[in-house]
């Protein structure tokens, strides 16, 4: 398969399928060369030691702008924190590194 029938493929069958704000979109879209406009802020989970990249635009950061969770609301939106399926972050975390110190 060539690579321009190949980057079809990911583009056309790949990324749609690939749920918004997930790992798995960002890593379809690091695969295409499209994440650069991406927020670089990392973290680990803590059960499986796995690294998780924020899948938001870059410049997105907001610690004061609380996510659902922090103002009491079941909602689950991340606020101006960082976001990647389920799990919501700040900076401020010990397992994380912020997106200016990448």
């Amino acid at each position: 398969m060539s690579l321009v029938r190949l980057e079809a493929f990911v583009r056309e069958t790949v990324l749609p399928r690939a749920h918004p704000y997930t790992t798995e979109q960002r890593r379809v879209l690091d695969s295409l060369g499209e994440a650069s406009g991406l927020c670089a802020a990392r973290t680990v989970e803590m059960s499986s030691g796995d690294v998780i990249l924020c899948t938001r635009e870059a410049g997105h950061y907001d610690p004061d702008d609380l996510p659902g969770f922090k103002r009491g609301k079941s909602d689950g939106t991340p606020g101006g924190w960082h976001l990647a399926g389920g799990s919501i972050w700040s900076d401020a975390g010990a397992a994380c590194t912020p997106h200016a110190a990448v």
